[in-house]
């Protein structure tokens, strides 16, 4: 693909950014893996503060069926769990079924998505934008959140953010291994967590957009690669959209409802999601094009499950979105682009205005669900006593 001139409007430019006279070794060496490795380490870190302080909720719990038996499960209730309930019981033959162990998995995939996103701001804008993204990433609460929970949403979130990098890779130079590599990717998320699979639609805006400014007729093999990834999940998604249209009169609230209280609990904290937000809206980058393909990635796929709740009933569950989290922190990264002091001075911001929600996510009971935090322990203990065919023990967990 031809590398066109930085100040265009064109998203085909190299994924490396804006041109740079040549560094030293080791200064090109540090700015190469620290936004990655930082932003992992203090994933690890942050999270593992308090991982055995929650008592574990009710969609945390280990059974000691079989493979076999957790997909017979699956087909009457709770399908879109099958494949994470069958990975948590070889881990736990592995790594024993203490708290932390169970939690484990999911506080390496946060870890790990968050290093992605660094790799992702490094590779689209510069090395201290993608250290600053994933870093905003750390702070946010809702990552702390996923990360202490033995549940799927943190390794959707993951394979997600690895699905865009390596898109953004394919389309920079294309090639079989980065195709095959997407594809793999894509075919993870989907069974990680069905509606993660809605991060496809910010990626169809970016594959259209570049064909439009570069008509590069390699790109066109995304749409066979993506096909053939969706064969892998489609009975999953088929199974799992059938048992939860059953479950939507067993949905507490009303769309209005759900709608006053996204932005809160998309990031986990008011405040700071009102401070990356307003920094998202303030993005400015030459390349234009991969501003608008951020946005796209950060915005519709939200506004689509929202949208939906209004339509079929209500859907919206932040847990279902959050690996828009990604492009939100990278362009409220390019908006602080080269304002170091101020970026510092953000992520503390960010870091203390979550801090409360912080506090309380490690306190006992935080890692269930909502509907279960806000209600007594004797009808939390009623609902896990549930069968496991009941439209309402399967509308908690989901």
């Amino acid at each position: 693909m031809q590398a066109q001139a930085v100040h265009d409007d064109s998203p085909t430019r190299p994924l490396s950014g804006p041109h740079r006279r040549p560094a030293r070794r080791a200064a090109t060496l540090f700015w190469t893996w620290i936004p990655s490795l930082l932003p992992a380490a203090a994933m690890l870190i942050v999270g593992r503060i308090g991982l055995t302080g929650p008592a574990p909720g009710p969609r945390e719990a280990l059974t000691g069926d079989s493979p076999a038996a957790l997909v017979e499960a699956g087909r009457a209730a709770d399908a879109v769990l099958v494949p994470y309930r069958i990975l948590l019981h070889y881990w736990s033959q592995v790594a024993g079924d203490s708290v932390v162990a169970l939690r484990a998995p999911s506080l390496l995939a946060m870890a790990l998505a968050a290093g992605l996103t660094g790799e992702l701001g490094r590779r689209l804008l510069t090395p201290g934008a993608g250290l600053c993204g994933g870093l905003l990433l750390v702070a946010l609460p809702v990552t702390s959140r996923y990360a202490q929970e033995a549940g799927p949403h943190a390794l959707a979130l993951c394979a997600a953010t690895a699905a865009t990098l390596l898109l953004y890779l394919a389309l920079d130079r294309p090639g079989a291994l980065r195709w095959i590599g997407y594809g793999l990717a894509v075919a993870v998320t989907g069974l990680a967590h069905p509606a993660t699979l809605l991060v496809l639609a910010g990626h169809t805006y970016t594959v259209v957009s570049r064909w439009r400014l570069s008509r590069e007729r390699s790109l066109f093999w995304w749409f066979p690669v993506t096909l053939l990834a969706l064969v892998v999940p489609a009975p999953l998604v088929s199974l799992g959209v059938r048992q939860h249209t059953a479950l939507f009169l067993y949905r507490p609230g009303t769309p209005w409802e759900m709608l006053r209280a996204a932005p809160e609990a998309f990031f986990g904290a008011a405040a700071a999601g009102l401070l990356v937000t307003g920094l998202a809206l303030a993005a400015r980058w030459p390349d234009r094009a991969l501003l608008r393909e951020l946005a796209v990635l950060a915005v519709l796929p939200p506004v689509a499950l929202l949208a939906a709740s209004f339509l079929t009933g209500p859907l919206w569950q932040p847990r279902y979105v959050l690996f828009a989290l990604p492009a939100v922190v990278l362009l409220a990264a390019a908006a602080l682009r080269g304002l170091r002091l101020r970026a510092v001075v953000t992520v503390v911001l960010v870091a203390a205005l979550g801090l409360p929600q912080q506090q309380a996510l490690r306190q006992r009971f935080s890692s269930g669900t909502t509907s279960t935090a806000s209600v007594p322990p004797p009808a939390r203990l009623r609902s896990s006593m549930l069968p496991r065919s009941s439209p309402v023990a399967s509308a908690r967990t989901i």
